[in-house]
């Protein structure tokens, strides 16, 4: 378990480490080392996160009763999503930091909900690829132990 809970922890540490240490306006204001760290967190670690916890947790992406896959881990991922898209966007405006024009707040709120995909179908597919992989090799794995 010990293991465990070291990988995951790197495995969401290492993305913030690596945009703070190839970033070289992180560490110009407060405002760009918070924007960086909460940019990596929402944009590269939540897409990590749900893989983890489909990898770890599989019994949360199947319904209950019938077994089929369950598309209500996706949704709640996806409304958490865009209301940490729509309330950024609400308090840059409340603090001042209010764009040219408003196509920008439009669409954070319209089409909030559409930003995490962009991180989250590579991330994903990395993910499927590894389970394929790990598939193949389990397979192959028990067939040298059984023939």
């Amino acid at each position: 378990m010990r293991i465990k809970f070291a990988g995951i922890t790197l495995l969401l540490i290492v993305p913030i480490v690596l945009v703070l240490i190839l970033d070289p306006a992180s560490t110009l204001s407060l405002r760009n080392f918070l924007g960086d760290i909460f940019g990596t967190i929402f944009l590269i670690d939540f897409p990590i996160g749900m893989c983890l916890l489909h990898y770890y947790f599989p019994q949360f992406f199947r319904h209950r009763k019938s077994g089929h896959y369950s598309i209500v881990p996706w949704g709640i991922f996806f409304l958490i999503c865009w209301g940490i898209v729509a309330l950024g966007m609400f308090l840059e405006t409340q603090f001042g930091n209010y764009p040219d024009n408003g196509f920008s707040v439009a669409c954070a709120y319209l089409f909030g909900w559409a930003y995490i995909w962009f991180t989250m179908i590579p991330i994903g597919l990395i993910y499927l690829l590894f389970r394929r992989v790990q598939k193949l090799w389990n397979k192959e794995v028990n067939n040298d132990h059984s023939g």
